[in-house]
């Protein structure tokens, strides 16, 4: 099932008690996410133990962890489909840009009715291969630099 980025939850931003017990439940998260360990949570007060996977403890505690340090947080499921204005917001560029990419085929998307829309996935994969084409030309001016003395 395809869901839109308006169906989920707008990104959450601690408050300074929210902060401070993030902070506590990250410090205790954190050995168990290193060790990729299953856990189970039991709650105060109740008989409910939660059964949590390996790759949940790790990804609660990179949330609690960002949290933590005031940055806002959200969770997007990557067969999320954005608008080309939420998609601009996500790699902070301007609208008339992503379409620019999408003319170009350089970011793959679809039109529902007369409006793009562009796979999250497809939206991170074109964010890392541009941040790697970043970093090559950046090595290569580097290159440069060290050729010419600039250095």
């Amino acid at each position: 099932m395809l869901a839109f980025q308006d169906q989920v939850s707008e990104p959450v931003m601690a408050t300074e008690t929210e902060a401070v017990i993030a902070r506590t439940a990250a410090e205790r998260l954190h050995a168990l996410a290193e060790a990729h360990q299953d856990v189970t949570l039991h709650i105060e007060g109740s008989k409910l133990a939660v059964p949590l996977p390996a790759r949940a403890v790790e990804l609660m505690f990179e949330v609690l962890t960002a949290m933590a340090n005031g940055q806002p947080v959200s969770v997007v499921p990557h067969r999320t489909e954005l608008s080309t204005q939420q998609a601009a917001d996500y790699l902070n560029v301007s609208r008339p840009f992503i379409i620019k990419l999408i003319d170009e085929g350089k970011l793959p998307a679809r039109k529902v009715n007369r409006h793009r829309r562009i796979n999250f996935v497809d939206l991170v994969a074109f964010e890392k291969a541009s941040r790697k084409e970043r970093m090559r030309a950046l090595a290569t001016l580097a290159e440069i630099d060290r050729e010419l003395g600039l250095e």
